[in-house]
């Protein structure tokens, strides 16, 4: 309010005079109005104001000049409106105004232009708020905050009040020792969020009331972790109690997925073992990748408890994070896999690096078997060393893994270094873990024989309180097969009944290692066990049997048990019967020769030959004898033999002998040579009168694999002969791929037996399962001949198959018949 002191002209007209185009009367009227001692002119300029909406913008502007000149308080509403305007110039005209009137009230319009779109505006209100208010600013600031925090005028308020230094009035004002004029501070302080506040809010939260509690953990669950874990560790460090501790819990510890790696740190740092462990154990649910090596640390704390849920989440965080890397669907594959290697070789340099300390080494070791549990070829390079030093904690974590992954990578470490099955003995004893002796069990055939026998010993002289019995029953054949080893090392009670039954087992490994161990205790059910043990499937159960047979029996007695094998299949039992057969008979051949008669010599002859390969000059002269029974039993018996260029040149020219049978014979002997060199001389014998020398021939050609033979056989296949046709199938069978099927049909077609018979057995040597559903008609065929030949040819390509059929069979009217179902049933049950 402007006091007269002056008489002046009327406001009235000098404003008037402010339209004048005159610029010197406007400027002389201006100067006036600002200075118009007149009580009416505040009235007159405020009303002129008022109108602002309906006047010149030259008029407006000084106008609002002198109402800031003159101070009217009552023109702030007006210039609030103006400010309100889209006239930049009368908005900076209503600012200055504003600011020439420094009351509250001016201030409180004048701080939302701050945040005014437009710069000069913002920045003109921004200065003279500073100039004009300076630190007399803080209440009109504080009332103008908005409760967005993003809001451009919050930033704005933030900013003027840090040059004006009006933050730590905030502060000091708060910082008083009586609590009602905190609280009533209070207000000021939430209105902002700055991180140096959070002392004070947590200096006032022990005294606050419990709405104020409440409102400062709403205030403070704002700020992030890391904002307010400087703070919390200062009170951590001062003095730790349960208000803090869960006033942490509920403000830092629950934004562990946001800072993980700095609140790790904070509770790492705590010396309180009570709440550090309090803190860090939940923490450990929710490590994640990117915290790998800072949890790694925490197993290396002074409380069990922290270690123990350290390696536990460590542990897990390996297994998911495998897991991961064999999704193809997780985005974050690559980034996993980095990390995933970091970890790997960081755990596997501490287990090398003999600089690093026992405990930490021990600690990495724990570890490395999360990770060896992923891919198991990480511990080979350890694994002897693991053994030696921590052997119940190493066989722990393999004892997880399939048996046939713990046995083969244990049989690899025996297998390089033999002691390794010594030492794992040795670290097994007072050891009850069956899984263990399963392996040691399964190891013993493995080893070189002189190890074997040693480590064999061992074991049975530590370990006789063993319970051997669940391993007689192991679904596993080779640890069955050493457990009837070990029972019969320590002569078990009702060892004998033990071995007659593993010598029924269904693998062939546990019924020679029964045999074998049978053999050497010296019972007298021996012999009647190894007898029987003569008809096992099994060739090397077989040979066993029959080789302790002459043993037990010695020369005289065996002979008629080596006579059941000179024609067995096996080879190694084969040779053994004839060289055996062919010692008894080398000697008494030479004390009996002159009364033995040619054909008894030349089988003998045959047998000897077998150890004496000049004997084979003999049986070649003999084929130039003018007995024609000498001369076939000498054909027959080089079909056994190896025989030189000048024993094919002498079956060559016996193939001109007049006997159809040696000549038969003779070629056959020419196949089994099976020398490609031989076929121009081999197609000539189909010149030969006799079918089954023809049929021999062929049999002879096919078994040479020429494929050039198959044209040679091809006009066999409808030849009259039924043994011909069917030694040109299976010849050509054998060489190339001929349909053959529609001949053999046709075969089984014809009205002849013979021609039926032979069919079937083309398709037992053809050995093809598909053919199978031609024979089974002939099971239940009247003629014997036919069944005979299907049994056979079924039970040599799938003898099961027969199982359907057997009851019926049994009752077959052919005794014949009924023997070769009965030999055959072990094979097909």
């Amino acid at each position: 309010m402007m006091w007269p002191f002056n008489n002046h002209r009327d406001p009235e007209i000098l404003i008037k005079e402010l339209e004048n185009p005159d610029p010197s009367i406007r400027e002389k009227a201006f100067k006036e109005l600002k200075t118009h001692t007149d009580p009416e002119a505040d009235r007159i300029v405020l009303a002129a104001i008022e109108a602002y909406d309906q006047i010149n913008v030259d008029l407006l502007l000084p106008l609002i000049d002198i109402a800031g000149s003159r101070q009217l308080e009552e023109a702030l509403p007006v210039l609030k409106n103006i400010l309100k305007t889209s006239d930049i110039s009368l908005k900076e005209s209503a600012i200055q105004a504003l600011a020439a009137i420094p009351t509250q009230e001016s201030l409180d319009i004048l701080v939302p232009m701050l945040a005014s779109d437009d710069p000069p505006i913002k920045q003109m209100t921004y200065n003279l708020i500073s100039e004009v208010f300076g630190r007399d600013s803080l209440g009109a600031l504080i009332r103008a905050v908005p409760a967005d925090k993003k809001h451009p005028l919050y930033f704005e308020i933030v900013a003027l009040m840090e040059d004006l230094d009006l933050f730590s009035k905030l502060k000091e004002n708060f910082d008083h020792p009586d609590y009602r004029v905190k609280d009533f501070n209070f207000e000021n302080l939430v209105k902002f969020h700055r991180p140096d506040f959070i002392p004070l809010f947590l200096d006032f939260y022990n005294q606050a009331s419990k709405s104020r509690k409440d409102q400062i953990i709403d205030i403070l669950e704002d700020y992030s972790a890391v904002e307010l874990l400087p703070y919390f560790k200062q009170l951590f460090n001062k003095s730790i109690n349960d208000s803090l501790y869960q006033l942490a819990d509920h403000l830092i510890f629950s934004k562990f997925s946001t800072a993980g790696e700095e609140i790790l740190d904070f509770a790492m740092g705590i010396s309180d073992n009570r709440y550090r462990s309090k803190i860090v154990v939940p923490l450990c649910r929710h490590i994640d990748p990117f915290l790998f090596f800072k949890a790694y640390e925490l197993l290396f704390d002074p409380v069990s408890d922290i270690k123990t849920n350290a390696f536990n989440a460590l542990s897990a965080l390996i297994s998911s994070t495998w897991q991961r890397l064999h999704d193809k669907n997780d985005p974050n594959r690559p980034a996993l896999l980095k990390l995933y290697d970091q970890w790997e070789k960081h755990i596997t340099s501490q287990l090398r690096d003999k600089d690093v300390p026992e405990d930490r080494r021990k600690t990495a070791r724990r570890l490395f078997f999360s990770f060896a549990n992923n891919k198991h070829s990480l511990i080979k390079p350890y694994i002897r060393e693991f053994f030696e030093n921590n052997f119940q904690e190493t066989y722990f974590f393999i004892k997880d893994w399939k048996f046939e992954e713990q046995f083969s990578l244990l049989l690899e470490l025996v297998k390089a270094d033999p002691s390794f099955a010594t030492l794992l003995l040795n670290l097994a004893q007072n050891n009850n873990e069956e899984s263990l002796w399963r392996i040691i069990l399964k190891l013993m055939p493995a080893l070189d024989p002189e190890d074997k026998q040693a480590f064999r010993r061992n074991l049975i002289n530590r370990n006789r309180s063993m319970s051997i019995e669940p391993f007689l029953k192991d679904s596993d054949s080779i640890v069955r097969s050493s457990a009837i080893e070990f029972a019969a090392e320590l002569k078990i009670n009702g060892l004998l009944d033990l071995l007659k039954k593993a010598s029924k087992d269904p693998a062939p490994e546990v019924r020679l290692k029964a045999i074998e161990c049978l053999c050497g205790q010296n019972y007298p059910q021996t012999k009647t066990v190894l007898v029987e043990a003569l008809s096992d499937p099994e060739g090397e159960v077989a040979y066993f049997a029959l080789a302790h047979l002459k043993e037990i029996l010695g020369s005289a007695k065996i002979a008629p048990y080596l006579a059941r094998f000179i024609n067995s299949p096996v080879d190694k039992i084969r040779d053994f019967a004839l060289v055996e057969i062919a010692e008894i008979t080398k000697k008494r051949y030479k004390e009996n020769f002159n009364n033995l008669n040619p054909e008894v010599r030349k089988l003998a002859a045959k047998v000897i030959q077998k150890i004496d390969q000049n004997f084979s000059d003999q049986i070649i002269q003999d084929l130039s004898s003018l007995d024609p029974q000498v001369r076939l039993q000498a054909a027959r018996l080089l079909e056994n033999i190896q025989v030189d260029s000048r024993g094919k040149d002498a079956l060559l020219a016996a193939m001109k002998d007049p006997s159809k049978l040696v000549r038969a014979a003779v070629v056959k002997t020419l196949g089994v040579l099976a020398d490609a060199n031989l076929i121009k001389q081999l197609i000539s014998f189909f010149n030969d009168p006799d079918p089954r020398v023809r049929a021999n021939t062929i049999e002879a050609i096919s078994s040479l694999g020429d494929r050039q033979a198959i044209q040679i056989l091809l006009p066999f296949l409808e030849d009259s002969n039924n043994r011909i046709r069917a030694n040109a199938i299976v010849g050509i069978s054998r060489i190339g791929q001929v349909n053959y099927v529609p001949v053999l049909q046709k075969m089984l077609a014809d009205k002849n037996a013979n021609m039926q018979a032979s069919a079937i057995w083309a398709i037992g040597e053809i050995n093809n399962e598909n053919l199978l559903n031609f024979v089974f008609p002939f099971l239940n065929h009247r003629d014997e001949m036919l069944r005979f030949n299907a049994i056979r040819t079924i039970s040599r390509i799938r003898p099961e198959f027969l199982q359907p059929y057997l009851p019926n069979l049994r009752k077959d009217p052919s005794n014949k018949i009924r023997k070769l179902v009965t030999s055959l049933s072990y094979k097909v049950l």
